[in-house]
């Protein structure tokens, strides 16, 4: 039988060292690291042993990790996932990581030692340390993974939204409008369907992207503030509903209404922007929770390995009345 010990002698480094990069210990130099897993790969180790077992014995209880705990959207995807488990006999565990890696990191370890069947979660990845040791761990669990919303690691089964066609969607709506001063608020990870839809019109952007994002609410505020008054947009364009809701703020603030002043277009359909008539690009929702609730059921009949899979569902646009088309030279 193969031993850490045989690793250990093969990548040219101490017991010890194998026994932490196994930990995910995140002090370990990548290139060691990854040396130690090549030598494991070559030689079939794993330090898990018990894992077929372990996926034998379905505790019907699955781990769900928020890392946006204050964004209507996440809360919306755990309670359809949620209830549809219920219906099955199945227990889901909810946490919060609060962005923070560290943190993730020690519940999914808690969530591991309870012997869940399933962690669904969002890759806080921050630094090469933070990708090594949660990829080394998720590698060498007997649990199953389920990447939501990002999908960082290519080779663990993901779900998530089409978001920079989301932003390529409401963009092409307000060029279409006749806006080419579009100030778009937050999403770095958006902004090349936002690029997208003005390379297609044949235009480049007036104004420069720069997520306005800031450390707390009032650093937004500020930021989306000072970026209205200089660069008087004729639409906005918020890519997520919790900046959505500050930059509403902001508009009623400086007595901008909508949509007669600025036309105004919000990720994320919340009942506030329902109420206000307010238009959204929208998320299936139900769709990705059906799949992903289908997905674990799968894992009841399957005791044999899961060949991982990627899916993507595309955002949608909810006409409503805070769009106009522009008449402004």
């Amino acid at each position: 039988m193969i031993t850490s010990k045989d690793v250990a002698k093969l990548a040219g480094v101490s017991h010890t060292t194998v026994s932490r990069a196994f930990r995910g210990d995140a002090k370990i130099k990548p290139e060691t690291y990854q040396r130690i897993m090549n030598v494991s790969k070559e030689l079939g180790y794993s330090p898990n042993r018990i894992a077929s077992s372990l996926r034998q014995k379905n505790t019907k209880t699955i781990g769900l990790i928020i890392s946006h705990g204050f964004n209507p959207l996440f809360l919306k995807i755990t309670h359809r996932i949620e209830t549809e488990l219920a219906i099955h006999g199945y227990h889901l565990l909810i946490s919060f990581d609060d962005g923070d890696s560290d943190k993730q990191w020690n519940i999914i370890q808690s969530l591991a030692a309870g012997q869940v069947n399933v962690i669904i979660f969002t890759p806080l990845i921050h630094s090469t340390a933070d990708h090594n040791r949660l990829y080394s761990l998720i590698q060498h669990s007997p649990i199953r993974f389920i990447q939501l919303i990002s999908n960082p690691f290519e080779d663990i089964t993901s779900f998530y939204f089409d978001d920079n066609y989301g932003s390529y969607l409401g963009t092409r709506h307000l060029l279409s409008n006749g806006h080419n001063r579009i100030l778009m608020i937050g999403g770095i990870n958006r902004v090349e369907g936002y690029e997208k839809a003005y390379q297609e019109s044949e235009l480049t952007p007036p104004i420069k992207f720069s997520d306005l994002t800031g450390s707390t609410e009032e650093a937004s505020y500020h930021n989306i503030k000072e970026a209205l008054l200089k660069e008087k947009p004729t639409a906005v364009f918020s890519v997520s509903e919790p900046l959505s809701y500050i930059t509403y703020q902001v508009l009623s603030d400086l007595a901008m209404q909508i949509p007669s002043d600025i036309s105004f277009l919000s990720f994320d359909d919340e009942r506030w922007l329902q109420l206000l008539h307010i238009s959204a690009i929208g998320h299936p929702v139900q769709a990705l929770s059906n799949v992903i609730v289908r997905e674990i059921l799968s894992y009841e009949t399957s005791d044999s390995e899961v060949y991982p899979s990627s899916t993507s569902f595309k955002p949608f646009l909810i006409e409503r009345n805070s769009v106009l088309p522009n008449n402004k030279q």
